[in-house]
């Protein structure tokens, strides 16, 4: 068993929900990239929602990979990294209807 992979996931995951919580519960925008307070027009607690639902949900899935590697194989991390792909894509369309 390869212990590498483990920790470089948990701590992923621990990063992603370490911004989850300040960004979605603390109201941290410093932390979205791009964000700016004077241009943004939209509701700014529904995006601290969006964005930090997607880290946490995210952080999740990572969190799960090994374990999910580790049973069902590589077969896995293409279907965790195509549900992030697609999280990302929904959420940057969520971003740009908030931002009017």
């Amino acid at each position: 068993m390869n212990i590498g992979p483990m920790i470089a996931c948990f701590f992923t995951s621990t990063l992603l929900f370490l911004f989850s919580y300040l960004i979605w519960k603390k109201r941290d925008f410093t932390l979205i990239a791009g964000f700016n307070e004077s241009t943004f027009k939209g509701d700014k607690n529904k995006l601290a929602n969006a964005i930090g639902f997607f880290l946490m949900v995210s952080g999740g899935l990572i969190l799960i990979l090994p374990i999910g590697i580790r049973v069902a194989g590589l077969v896995t991390a293409r279907v965790f990294s195509i549900l992030i792909v697609l999280g990302m894509i929904l959420l940057v369309f969520r971003i740009y209807k908030l931002s009017k």
